[in-house]
């Protein structure tokens, strides 16, 4: 194996330049979930130019995929898809270095596709499919994915999140989004403030309820919230708000308790108000991330390899890095999102992390991030033993898991 994973490194090598031009291209054009036209064109152009079949506004206008080789589930040949992120935050633009994602994994694919180009009389190896996935901030085109079968026939997938160290299993909780709306009724609030009900005032005290029911919750378990339409003037009460909130906690059955919680906080604070309610929970909720333990391992020894260090601070470890849609991706395949420090010392979603995402030293490490993917996948794809330990900790792992999109 160790000359198909010199030529992943070499294959990948040789496009550095590209790569770097790539993903900075993105950067320099953030676009919304669902609205990543330029990206998408960058990227299948990008991956057709380089001998992959590729197959435009597949799953949603602005998703894809593109594959190349063959997969023989009897022969051996595996099939290892690759999941690319491209959208932005708003105003922020990549705050959370996904232009590096769609790095990564096109130049993880690369490497791969090099390696079962040149092995295309041998045994083993397989398939690599790169799936365009939009709006990972939103709701997730994965998850679509997962209920058209997308995933029926891959036997392993990956990607990576941009961050400020190396953890190669990092926690990454179940999230459900809800946005409330409360009901008032308008009036002078000079005049005649008793012929009002205030919106606004339902609104303040759903917040307060959250914060206050936050002292008491488990370990994980998050809420987050913002006020985002609040009236229209001062001198007239509000009929009208609107709120955002995300839910998050260690697995499905958590975040059900958690969903209870806040539904009864969100309730007392429209009867107090005398206002109406009305709330809606996203039906594409997010499931806690399912590290599979063989794959971890085996990209932290290719990465340690290529010189990244990985902290072992517990309290690094255990801090959740947010949530994602691959979640629901490891519940259904052997799956991996390691963590990669893209050597700014800055904190995801901020302005900090955006400019850092465009540095070239985060390009630098895209790149080292790739080649560990790369021979992560091809070593997996050549050994039967590893991949039989990859299947016993996927059944180990989901022996009492459901998938979120199970139970939406």
């Amino acid at each position: 194996m160790e000359v198909q994973f010199e030529n992943a490194k070499t294959a990948i090598d040789n496009q550095v330049k590209e790569l770097r031009d790539l993903g900075h291209e993105i950067w320099r054009n953030p676009e919304l979930g669902r609205q990543e036209y330029h990206a998408h064109q960058l990227l299948t152009s990008f991956l057709r130019d380089r001998g992959f079949e590729v197959e435009e506004q597949f799953i949603s206008p602005t998703g894809f995929r593109a594959w190349y080789g063959a997969a023989d589930p009897e022969a051996g040949k595996l099939h290892v898809c690759l999941l690319c992120e491209y959208d932005a935050l708003p105003e922020l633009g990549h705050a959370s270095g996904r232009n590096l994602i769609a790095e990564a994994t096109v130049a993880a694919a690369l490497g791969i596709k090099a390696v079962i180009e040149k092995n295309s009389n041998g045994k083993r190896l397989g398939k690599i499919t790169v799936l365009g996935c939009p709006d990972q901030e939103g709701n997730g085109t994965k998850i679509d994915a997962i209920n058209q079968n997308f995933f029926k026939d891959v036997d392993l997938a990956m990607t990576v999140t941009p961050y400020s160290t190396n953890i190669s299993k990092p926690t990454m909780l179940t999230v459900m989004r809800v946005m409330l709306t409360y009901h008032g009724k308008a009036a002078h609030a000079s005049a005649q403030p008793w012929e009002g009900r205030n919106a606004l005032d339902a609104a303040v005290l759903c917040y307060n309820n959250i914060s206050v029911m936050r002292q008491q919750l488990k370990p994980y378990m998050q809420i987050h919230g913002v006020i985002s339409s609040g009236g229209i003037k001062p001198n007239i009460i509000p009929e009208k708000t609107e709120m955002k909130f995300y839910l998050r906690a260690k697995d499905h059955i958590d975040i059900a308790f958690l969903q209870q919680r806040a539904n009864a906080a969100f309730v007392a604070a429209a009867k107090a108000t005398h206002c109406e309610i009305e709330f809606n929970f996203t039906d594409h909720p997010y499931s806690n991330l399912l590290s599979n333990d063989t794959l971890a391992d085996t990209y932290k020894k290719h990465a340690q390899a290529l010189g990244m260090e990985f902290t072992t601070c517990c309290d690094v470890l255990t801090t959740p890095v947010g949530s994602s849609d691959a979640g629901n991706v490891s519940h259904i395949v052997p799956c991996i999102v390691p963590a990669f420090d893209i050597e700014g010392g800055v904190v995801n979603n901020t302005a900090d992390f955006t400019a850092a995402a465009g540095e070239e030293t985060a390009h630098c490490s895209s790149i080292r991030v790739a080649k560990a993917l790369a021979l992560t996948a091809i070593e997996a794809m050549n050994d039967e033993v590893v991949m039989e330990k990859v299947k016993g900790d996927f059944t180990a792992a989901n022996g009492d898991s459901l998938a979120l999109t199970s139970w939406k």
